[in-house]
């Protein structure tokens, strides 16, 4: 089991009408590639979690780096993970509040020296596992 988890800016404007027409073809894509996470959105950024196979992960991880619309695309975690930590989601989905989304991806920061790789990939599943605790999914 593998998991990457990353952080990006969405290019143009996004709906949230256009965003659920948008999760509706990657659940579907996950679930046939086997893949689970979540979807983090806060007004043009994005956080999010793949977890599934490590070579399937890797590739959906390269199309998404490579999506035109996605900009300033940067890995917050990459490696292997004893478990699923989404494993009933083919793609969870919450939308956060700035202040909150802030806090989130300010802990995450990739730029921020806090903790060795593998220590970091532990600390973000478990700080995204809290926020969604507190935090309504749109599944």
């Amino acid at each position: 089991m593998h998991h990457i988890v990353y952080s990006s800016q969405v290019v143009g404007e996004l709906s949230e009408g256009l965003l659920r027409e948008m999760l509706v073809k990657f659940r579907e894509k996950n679930r046939q590639l086997d893949i689970t996470g979540i979807l983090l959105y806060c007004d043009g950024q994005v956080l999010q979690v793949l977890e599934g196979e490590r070579t399937v992960v890797e590739q959906l991880y390269s199309v998404i780096e490579h999506d035109l619309r996605h900009r300033a695309v940067a890995k917050l975690a990459d490696g292997p993970v004893s478990w699923r930590e989404f494993p009933e989601w083919s793609m969870a989905f919450a939308i956060a509040s700035p202040s909150a989304f802030a806090s989130l991806a300010g802990y995450c920061n990739p730029n921020n020296p806090w903790q060795p790789r593998n220590e970091a990939g532990l600390l973000i599943r478990e700080l995204i596992r809290e926020f969604i605790q507190q935090t309504h999914l749109i599944i």
